[in-house]
């Protein structure tokens, strides 16, 4: 059960909508329920919930809301926080909300933790009954959480003669529920739903009650185990939610869900795009599922396999494993039992599994069936009134529930004044009024409507007025009594509870919780006991004589006027101050608000007049001086939010004339003249308000939102703040060189801004595998940190799981920011620059330091292979302390980042290599060029690195990149995109050998070179931009970009659903630069080559190319791609760049080290960890070779840098598990190193 208000009115009326299509029920939850959504059927039908819930908070449980109900939910605990009461944050109060609940907007809302009317079985049996009698043709309900000895409470509940029993596991709930609950309290709902079913066969009851339970059922299965288990109704909430469209964000108590569903923000609501529709399928499939499983057991229908808890047994395979290596004895017989079966069951009463009888609530024997009969005359014509006597006497409960059941329901719109023809034909609204003689039982008037008066002549028992709904209750002792009424008991314990609305007047002392959470009735009383006005969130309380201890706990409206006479007026302040709950209450003197006086006057008279109070009337007749005895009690948030409604009327009331004269000056002609109302459009003139709106672009009249700010907020971030990516260089500037695109100077307040526009999910999928980023990087941590100017502890986060944020941050895709939850209803945050920057700023600043390991392991790793992952395995095994040789067959270490990504997007020698050198200092070893050159001439050989070194891992990447293989690709110029690449970096970083100095590109022109040429791309992605670029940086004439696949969209397909990676149309800076330069777009969509045009020396002189398209004959067949029928075109060409992707590693090592390539050509290497655990199965990486290791793109294929980096540090965890798993002393101080490096990234700050 969600209740509106811990989720939006948009969600909580689909889950209606959708239940009541199909059947079900749905539940308000504890927040009540606006009545139109009872009293109006939409297009899409009914949005009423048929569970009406009465929890301990009493929120806007009124007569009319438990009359417009098929079955009263009393809410005794929650299983997602047994034990704790709810709270709604005052944020998420607004206007509708405070209605629904009869509580004030902006002050939030606390219920308590028990319900005060509730303190025993007896009394839980007596609200039973009352619910009952306000709504004789629903069922009640209540609610248990599944715990040892729920099911002898449930007993206690069913002899209650409740209905309906729902045993709540504890499992779901809001995320507002507290840790402490979640994590342990309750117990899973099949324990508490099985003891309930045995306690209750074995005690003849359970053919009294239907059982319910809930508490994360998610699927089929769940719901038939639930039914085997002895439940014939089931509970789901959070898999509708999530069908719904919610994301686990686990924000529900910040009123910050980015999906619309827990939050009352406008601004969010709006982007809720659930429906009936989706909540009915997913049920629709759980049905499905159900009935499937059904038929396997046997099982003709869901009633006949309630209670076959035989029919279950204990998992075996791999949970049996997990039990045993936990070292869990579970003994399940004491569940899998079928009641029906056991020892004692039919010794008492009869055995049934289901409910077949209605519990007998005897209400037919009740004072309200002889009041409904003389009270007839007014339901047949409502401008009669009836006066009523009777004897009371305490065994007469709940009088006039019944009573205001049935007003409701004949005189609906003469009570509530809301529809047509509403307004009561009575002059003070009351139709009937009882007048009655004795001692009342308990729940005196309860849930009593407006347009009934009760007076009892005598006294009340507890529970008077509880619910009270606009009626009016009057006690007071019998006329001819001679002892003094105020200092005797006229009403017992929990008056006024959860009083909606209504009048009461109580000529005597009222026992302990006197207007319990109290939200709008009236009332007066000439003494409380303990715990008076506790939670009370509305309404006025007088109180004529002493106060128990306790006063005003809880407190958060309405308002309390205390008589406390005395001379010494801080004297008598001061000793009820000793009885009054203080931490959410002010005093003040009558008058403080200027209509006090008034209010408290007029509740005296009215007491005196119904009551003959003789208190009242000495009050009165010195009212001058008595009122200065009245301690005004004021809850503080309550008068903040009401000071500030006041500031605000009294500013539109000031601003309405001024609105009239502009409205005025608007409709006069030039000439002083007032426009004729006659006058058409064309003729008259325009108001300034519609010449406003005609001058404005509809484009600049939506909000706008900064990207930068100087104080950002946290909270609310992503709702204030547009995203705003770092800018790069002015592109007509860039292009002349091959320096870093990215502007050098940050704007860091605009980084910190962008920081607060992280949600900080609960669930961070911007750090999860296998959709955000797989090194697990503490994004939300580290954003927090950096919006709060704590970069050197934001860099301590970030070096604990990536290795190389200046690889990461300048060329990774950001998979991070695909995933990210915000990327669902607003641009995604800025992750990538801001990683960039807090690792650039560690070494400007110098953080960055050379930090060997503590001690050396004696252990040697040869790594083949310095791109991201041999570079990562290399960092994390020398912190480890074992010694570190990295061979790199090129003359420079790096791989992939020295010289498959160009200059421009990477600095080779400001950060590549600066992390080279960095690395060398700590005591990692490379050897590049010919020496490096593993199995070729001049380097070493397999064999001998296998002697050499205790292991090896292979971290060669993916290297042969797919070829095109069409008529004329023999002809010259046409190149593979990575030698291209590589020969213009390598041009670049060449150096005069006699000064050193770096040579110019021109005075070193590369062996494949784009000047002057026409250059055609086939192929896109990263590799493809990055030849574009460089083409164009070298000078090229034209560059033009052919793809063979089709356009992608502008926003997410619906294949193509949030977290998955959005396959959109983006622009890198390559496409940026060309259109600058050409005026467009260099890229070409569906185009498929299908010959490449020689010259007469054999050199590349154009392309034949062809469009194409996409077609399949089903959804469910594979597309095929068709050539447009006369498309064929020839584009000219003197260089064609192939960046087709990559392939597989080359052969050569696999061959010189025996191990085994998969079927795509990758060395054979198992994907995980060493140890144990899911992602832990003691061979990750292996090869079949013992020893060898292999990790990266030559293991995984052609793939992100990010999951290079990943793979060399789950690769470097699995080699060190080989190297030290018969070396405890290795293990030993490769562990004390370890715990050095993350001390160190603590003393950051982190």
């Amino acid at each position: 059960a969600m209740s509106y208000g811990s989720i939006s009115m948009e969600s909580h009326s689909t889950l209606a909508l959708a239940m009541n299509r199909i059947g079900g029920k749905s539940n308000t939850g504890e927040g009540g329920e606006d009545p139109e959504r009872w009293e109006q059927m939409t297009a899409e039908g009914s949005m009423r919930s048929s569970i009406k819930q009465v929890a301990s908070g009493r929120f806007g449980v009124t007569i009319e809301y438990l009359v417009n109900s098929d079955e009263t939910q009393i809410k005794m605990a929650q299983g997602a926080k047994p034990g704790e009461g709810g709270e709604l944050p005052g944020k998420k109060v607004n206007e509708l909300i405070a209605k629904t609940r009869h509580s004030t907007p902006g002050v939030g809302l606390i219920s308590p933790p028990p319900h005060h009317d509730i303190y025993s079985i007896e009394d839980l049996a007596e609200l039973i009954y009352d619910l009952k009698s306000s709504n004789p043709r629903g069922n009640v309900s209540v609610k248990l959480v599944s715990e040892a000895g729920v099911g002898v409470v449930a007993a206690g509940v069913a002899k209650g003669k409740a209905d309906h029993i729902l045993v709540s596991g504890y499992d779901g709930g809001t995320g507002a529920s507290r840790w402490t609950g979640i994590k342990h309290a309750g117990l899973p709902w099949e324990l508490g739903i099985a003891e309930t079913h045995q306690t209750l066969v074995l005690n003849g009851l359970r053919g009294r009650v239907q059982l319910e339970t809930d508490g994360g059922i998610r699927n089929g299965r769940d719901v038939l185990i639930a039914a085997l288990l002895g439940a014939e109704q089931y509970g789901l909430a959070t898999a509708p939610l999530i069908a719904m469209g919610c994301i686990m964000m686990r924000k529900c108590h910040l009123n910050t869900c980015p999906v619309g569903i827990a939050t009352q923000d406008p601004v969010l609501r709006a982007k809720f795009e659930g429906k009936p529709e989706h909540v009915v399928n997913y049920l629709m499939l759980v049905a499905e599922e159900t009935r499937t499983l059904l038929a396997r057991l046997g099982f003709r229908s869901i009633n006949e396999a309630v209670g076959r808890a035989d029919r279950l047994t204990a998992a075996s395979g791999p949970m049996k494993l997990w039990r045993e290596s936990m070292g869990l004895d579970l003994n399940l017989e004491c569940i899998t039992a079928a009641a029906h079966k056991m020892e004692g069951a039919g010794l008492i009463g009869t055995v049934d599994s289901i409910k077949v009888q209605n519990q007998d609530h005897q209400m037919e024997k009740r004072l309200d069936m002889q009041l409904l009969k003389q009270a007839e005359p007014v339901f047949a014509d409502p401008s009669k009134r009836v006066e009523i006597h009777a004897k009371v006497t305490n065994v007469d409960r709940a009088v006039g529930t019944t009573l205001s059941s049935e007003l409701v329901r004949q005189l609906g719109r003469y009570v509530f004044e809301r529809k047509e023809g509403g307004v009561s034909p009575q002059p003070d609204g009351i139709h009937v009024e009882v007048k009655l003689q004795g001692s009342a039982g308990q729940s005196l008037g309860a849930f009593l409507a407006k347009g009934v008066r009760i007076e009892v002549e005598g006294d009340s028992n507890d529970y008077c007025g509880k619910g009270l709904s606009g009626g009016h209750v009057t006690v007071f002792p019998p006329k001819e009594s001679t002892f003094d009424a105020e200092k005797n008991m006229i009403i017992g314990n929990v008056a006024l509870y959860g009083a909606t609305a209504g009048k009461a007047f109580f000529r005597g002392v009222a026992a302990e919780r006197f207007c319990v959470r109290n939200s709008g009735a009236q009332a007066v009383v000439e003494g409380v006991g303990d715990h008076g006005c506790e939670y009370m969130t509305g309404g006025v309380a007088v109180v004529l004589g002493p106060t128990g201890i306790n006063f005003a706990a809880g407190m958060s409206g309405g308002l309390a006027f205390i008589y406390s006479p005395g001379e010494d007026r801080e004297h008598a302040e001061k000793e009820f101050k000793k009885r009054c709950n203080m931490e959410m209450v002010e005093f003040f003197p009558v008058g403080q608000e200027e209509d006090d006086e008034a209010l408290l006057q007029g509740l005296l008279s009215e007491h005196k007049e119904r009551t003959g109070s003789t208190v009242a009337s000495r009050i009165l007749s010195n009212w001058a001086d008595e009122k200065k005895n009245f301690i005004k009690v004021y809850p503080t948030d309550f008068r903040l939010v009401r000071e500030e409604m006041r500031a605000k009327e009294a500013q539109k009331a000031k601003q309405a004339p001024e609105a009239d004269n502009l409205s005025d000056k608007a409709t006069t002609n030039e000439g002083g003249d007032t426009a004729s109302d006659s006058s058409s459009p064309k003729e008259g003139k325009r108001s300034l308000a519609a010449s406003a709106a005609t001058s404005i672009d509809i484009e600049d009249m939506k909000p706008k939102r900064p990207d930068t700010v100087e104080k950002p907020i946290k909270l609310r971030g992503f709702i204030e703040y547009e995203r705003g990516p770092q800018k790069w260089r002015n592109p007509k500037e860039r292009v002349g060189d091959f320096n870093e695109i990215y502007i050098k100077k940050k704007d860091i307040k605009k980084l910190q801004t962008q920081a607060a526009r992280c949600m900080d999910c609960g669930i961070p999928f911007c750090q999860s595998k296998p959709r955000g980023c797989p090194l697990g990087n503490f994004i939300p941590e580290w954003n927090c940190l950096v919006r709060d100017g704590h970069w050197k502890a934001a860099l301590g986060r970030l070096l604990a799981t990536n290795n190389f944020p200046e690889f990461t941050g300048r060329v990774c895709p950001a998979p991070c920011e695909g995933s990210c939850t915000l990327g669902i209803i607003d641009d995604p945050v800025t992750i990538k620059n801001i990683e960039c920057e807090i690792i650039d700023r560690a070494f400007a600043n110098g953080w960055m330091i050379p930090s060997p390991p503590p001690a050396r392991t004696g252990k040697k790793v040869a790594i083949i292979g310095s791109g991201p992952a041999g570079m990562a395995a290399a960092d994390q095994l020398n912190k480890m302390g074992h010694s570190v040789t990295v061979f790199e067959r090129a003359d420079r270490p790096g791989g992939l980042m020295t010289y498959g990504v160009p200059n421009m997007k990477a600095d080779k020698e400001d950060v590549v290599l600066r992390r080279v050198r960095l690395m060398e200092d700590e005591g990692v070893k490379f050897v590049c060029g010919t020496a490096g050159a593993v199995g070729k001439p001049g380097g070493p050989t397999a064999d001998a690195l296998k002697r050499e070194f205790d292991t090896v891992l292979l971290a060669t990447g993916s290297t042969v990149a797919r070829d095109l293989n069409v008529p004329g690709r023999e002809a010259t110029g046409i190149h593979k995109a990575m030698d291209y690449l590589t020969t213009s970096t390598q041009t670049l970083l060449s150096r005069d050998d006699k000064t050193g100095e770096r040579k110019s590109y021109e005075a070193e022109a590369a062996q494949i070179h784009a000047k002057g040429k026409k250059v055609v791309v086939l192929g896109g992605g990263d590799t493809g931009t990055d030849c574009i670029g460089t083409a164009i940086r070298q000078g090229a004439v034209s560059v033009k970009a052919l793809e063979i696949m089709p356009q992608p969209p502008a926003k997410r397909a619906a294949h193509n659903p949030w977290p998955q990676w959005p396959l959109i149309f983006r622009k890198d800076y390559g496409h940026q630069e060309r259109e600058v330069l050409e005026g467009s777009d260099p890229r070409q969509y569906l185009m498929s080559t299908k010959e490449f045009i020689k010259g007469d020396n054999g050199e590349i002189k154009g392309l034949k190319v062809v469009q194409v398209e996409w077609q399949r004959e089903s959804p469910s067949s594979p597309w095929k791609m068709a050539e447009v029928p006369g498309s064929e075109e020839v584009y000219e060409a003197d260089l064609v760049l192939l960046a087709l992707g990559f392939l597989h590693p080359e052969k050569t090592l696999a061959e010189q080290f025996g191990i085994r390539c998969d079927n795509r050509g990758n060395y054979l290497a198992q994907y995980g960890q060493g140890g144990t655990g899911p992602d832990r199965n003691g061979q990750g990486f292996r090869t079949n070779v013992e020893g060898i290791f292999a990790a990266g793109d030559c293991r995984r294929g052609q793939s992100l840098v990010v999951w290079a980096i990943t793979e060399g540090r789950m690769a470097s965890d699995a080699v060190n598990e080989f190297l030290c798993a018969e070396d405890p002393v290795a293990r030993s101080m490769s562990c004390s190193n370890m715990e050095h490096r993350a001390a160190a990234l603590k003393a950051m700050g982190a």
